[in-house]
């Protein structure tokens, strides 16, 4: 019998998950799903945490992503790396102006070096610590 399962990536932010989740579907497109907050009742580690994300599911294109602020972690974990697919080199160059504010391109968009694809690619760490790798088709 074949599970119908999806692998839901989720971010975990120190108290600007809904900026960086806005700032994602800036970048992408897609939309919040649902989105819970802390507040005066169920804050369970400091008062900071009142009106914060507890929990925020939401879409990238075709993928479902979720995240929250976390107060119960020392540092957020950002060694993960997401990688995009984009379908023009127009979308990639959007999304890499957007992700870049306040954050560092390490490669910038150039093509593949053989004997890999096609295609281009850029590396890039968004002002909330997480590295993207955002490809698109070389069509020079």
């Amino acid at each position: 019998m074949e599970k119908k399962i999806s692998v839901i990536p989720y971010l975990s932010f120190k108290g600007n998950c809904e900026e960086a989740v806005h700032t994602y579907i800036s970048a992408f497109g897609g939309e919040i799903l649902f989105i819970s907050r802390w507040d005066e009742n169920n804050f369970d580690m400091t008062p900071e945490q009142i009106g914060k994300v507890m929990h925020v599911e939401f879409t990238i294109g075709a993928s479902r992503m979720a995240a929250g602020d976390c107060y119960d972690c020392n540092d957020v974990n950002t060694d993960i790396k997401l990688m995009i697919h984009m379908e023009s080199e127009e979308e990639a160059r959007h999304t890499i102006s957007v992700l870049a504010e306040g954050g560092t391109v390490i490669s910038p968009l150039a093509p593949h070096p053989a004997p890999d694809d096609d295609g281009c690619g850029s590396v890039l760490k968004d002002r909330f610590g997480f590295t993207w790798i955002i490809t698109c088709p070389n069509r020079r």
